[in-house]
């Protein structure tokens, strides 16, 4: 999903970047102006621009120190790396990973910070390069580990990114957890049944 964050550079700016992620995680980021969370978190505009340098990059960084309080999101690669379990088995549990409720409200966030950050691009040109940069190199490595050729285990990462991306949006619609499972799980078995196959790209 998202890169790290990188360190504040002062304790202040590590306690207000804070404060910005609790506010993005309870209210979210639709229609918040720099002013409004200035004011919201006890700071004011010329501050936050001392320390974070735009809008773009403190909603950026808050995103970021927002995902980083998610270890069963931020550890996923790894835990999909290294965990046991085939292919499909590990892609299992990515997804009901991703659509535990205890990450309903960062899921909530990415996509609403994706949105606004692809309908202004000029404005939110960090926002994002963030979003989606630690994934697809993950995904990748994961396909990679299970015998695919290099062309093909980017498009299947690919593939799978796309496949979780819209189920996280059917879930936020409220679609039962049970039919998204097994949604999922009839998708993978059908784009990439029998994991420990080896396949060759074409051409």
């Amino acid at each position: 999903m998202l890169a790290s964050v990188m360190a504040p550079r002062s304790p202040e700016a590590a306690r207000l970047l804070s404060l910005a992620a609790d506010y993005m995680l309870r209210h979210g980021v639709g229609g918040i102006s720099l002013s409004r969370l200035a004011k919201d978190i006890g700071s004011n505009n010329r501050m936050l621009l001392y320390y974070f340098g735009s809008k773009d990059e403190l909603f950026t960084a808050a995103i970021l120190r927002a995902y980083e309080r998610f270890p069963g999101l931020h550890g996923l690669m790894a835990a999909l790396r290294d965990g046991d379990g085939g292919l499909e088995e590990r892609i299992a549990y990515g997804w009901r990973t991703i659509r535990a409720a205890e990450h309903r409200a960062y899921v909530a966030l990415l996509f609403e910070s994706f949105s606004i950050a692809v309908r202004e691009p000029t404005e939110n040109r960090s926002q994002i390069a963030a979003v989606g940069a630690e994934w697809p190199a993950g995904l990748t490595d994961l396909f990679l580990a299970h015998g695919r050729e290099p062309a093909v285990a980017r498009r299947e990462a690919t593939q799978l990114l796309a496949l979780w991306r819209g189920l996280q949006f059917t879930l936020l619609e409220g679609t039962d957890i049970a039919e998204l499972d097994e949604a999922h799980d009839r998708a993978v078995a059908s784009m990439f049944g029998g994991g420990g196959r080896t396949e060759r790209s074409e051409g």
